[in-house]
């Protein structure tokens, strides 16, 4: 990841923190929500954004979202929020699905 990209990404993840905090106090979690307020945070830079899943195979719906925003060229805000938990980090692109998390 380049280290323009990655302090850019940085920069910007308390605003993402606050954002999801006030979507989550209001109870707007989900990725219809979500998108257009990440949107305005990430202005220039694609976001991606989805239903959270889980289980083995990552099909099982559950609440929240997860998201990735494309900083640059080499770097991502990705993250998840849930009705009880956020969770936002600087990373570079993951080979199989850019700025969202892999299923584990």
């Amino acid at each position: 990841m380049a280290s323009e990209d990655e302090q850019a990404a940085t920069a910007k993840t308390q605003e993402v923190k606050a954002a999801l905090r006030t979507q989550q106090q209001r109870g707007r979690i989900s990725p219809e929500h979500l998108l257009p307020v990440l949107e305005d945070i990430a202005v220039t830079w694609r976001v991606e954004i989805s239903n959270r899943t889980t289980g083995t195979t990552a099909t099982v719906p559950t609440d929240g979202s997860i998201f990735g925003i494309y900083v640059g060229q080499s770097a991502c805000i990705s993250g998840a929020v849930s009705s009880s938990r956020i969770w936002v980090n600087v990373n570079g692109h993951f080979p199989e699905t850019g700025c969202i998390y892999p299923p584990w």
